[in-house]
């Protein structure tokens, strides 16, 4: 990681595009493609009071390469020159690199590991990158840049990556485009299962409920392999757990497995309820800072933790007040739903049906007072509470991208 740590100052290779000698002939992208097929490189096309110009993008060999502090199986690398590059035989496919790079950079092969734009790195010092030495007008070129100058309004900001990328914007034109876009995750039960359940599990051993330990192992063990199972190279799964120092999804699996098995040898030696609760906090901790990506905004969002935290004691709280009969745990479950709510207000506002299952929950919470049993009520809306969130959670991705064109 030191190379990661050079200071801005010093000089690394990166590209730079002139708008003005662009003449949208597509050259870059076709001789891109010829000799990778990874469609690493694009040219989105601009239009704007009869005027157009278009802008080609591709990695864009960062100085915070986020991508490579995200990837859990540490397959991503940055040579000394500043090059990013995956090495595929390390890759796992997890696809997490491709959530956190803010310019849709990252592209999955037909073998399910990724690959990017490595500027041709096997070229240089015999030729230039391909997509530069097709490029008829000199509008892309490449070469050792002291400063990089990619502060405009139709990409992401650049304080996220800091990119290696210099832009020459039009002189004779402005470009009205966002970088904002959205969509939605698939593949992401497994996901939805371990968040969820790991959360649960947390309740249910910070209270102490019957059978904790066995139950919070095999929820916790069961939804870990489902989330890993989101990986498309199921062989290398194992080096999910390879990038400790700057990937959160690496010490969710970590934290998340130890705590399942401390969980399950706590049944013969008691003393072990500590470490695994410990484990099991840091594994949701970290659970909910892997989505905490300045890349996606509909994620970076202090709704995110308020709501994975929260699962933990709107679900497990009337269930504990049942078998303790302590109103601070209704209070608890009460306040945390109240907090949700006001995180709900002003960050979700656009998820209504959480607002009103969370304004249910709260009233829902009179029921135990009055028969006991019914504290199956606010527990089973607080689950279709989290589990309706945490679907709307991927299904509605706001991120950052290249602009539609």
């Amino acid at each position: 990681m030191a190379e990661v740590q050079q200071t801005q100052r010093e000089l690394r290779l990166g590209f730079v595009f002139d708008h003005n000698k662009c003449i949208i002939c597509n050259a870059c992208v076709d001789a891109c493609n010829k000799a990778y097929g990874g469609n690493w490189r694009v040219l989105p096309v601009f239009q704007f009071e009869g005027a157009t110009t278009a802008l080609s993008i591709s990695c864009n060999h960062c100085d915070n390469p986020v991508c490579l502090k995200a990837c859990p199986a540490n397959a991503i690398k940055k040579e000394r020159n500043g090059i990013v590059y995956v090495n595929q035989q390390e890759c796992i496919g997890c696809g997490y690199c491709q959530w956190a790079c803010p310019y849709e950079a990252l592209h999955f092969t037909k073998d399910g590991t990724m690959s990017k734009c490595h500027l041709c790195m096997d070229r240089l010092g015999k030729g230039m990158p391909y997509c530069v030495e097709s490029c008829p007008t000199g509008a892309l070129s490449f070469g050792w840049l002291g400063e990089s100058d990619a502060q405009v309004n139709y990409l992401a900001p650049p304080s996220i990556t800091k990119p290696r990328f210099k832009i020459i914007p039009p002189r004779d034109m402005k470009i009205v485009a966002s970088p904002l876009k959205e969509k939605s995750e698939s593949n992401v039960k497994g996901l939805i299962a371990f968040t969820v359940g790991s959360e649960i599990s947390l309740g249910y051993a910070l209270f102490k409920l019957p059978y904790y330990p066995l139950l919070s192992f095999l929820l916790l063990a069961s939804t870990l392999l489902l989330s890993v199972g989101h990986a498309k190279v199921s062989s290398r799964s194992i080096r999910v757990m390879f990038n400790l120092k700057t990937s959160w999804l690496s010490r969710e699996v970590l934290f998340g497995g130890l705590a399942s098995l401390l969980f399950l040898l706590e049944e013969f030696f008691y003393v072990l309820y500590y470490p695994a609760l410990i484990f099991l906090g840091l594994s949701v901790i970290s659970s909910f800072m892997v989505y905490m990506l300045k890349s996606r905004p509909s994620w970076y969002s202090p709704d995110t933790p308020i709501s994975f935290l929260g699962t933990a004691f709107t679900t497990i709280s009337p269930i504990a007040f049942f078998l303790s009969h302590q109103l601070s745990l209704l209070a608890l479950g009460g306040a945390w739903s109240l907090v949700e709510i006001i995180s709900w207000y002003l960050y979700k506002r656009d998820v209504r049906i959480r607002g009103v299952l969370n304004l249910i929950y709260l009233v829902s919470l009179m029921l135990p007072l009055i028969t006991p049993f019914t504290c199956v009520v606010p527990t089973t809306i607080a689950l279709l509470s989290e589990i309706y969130h945490r679907t709307h959670f991927f299904k509605k991705v706001k991120y950052y991208g290249v602009p539609k064109y």
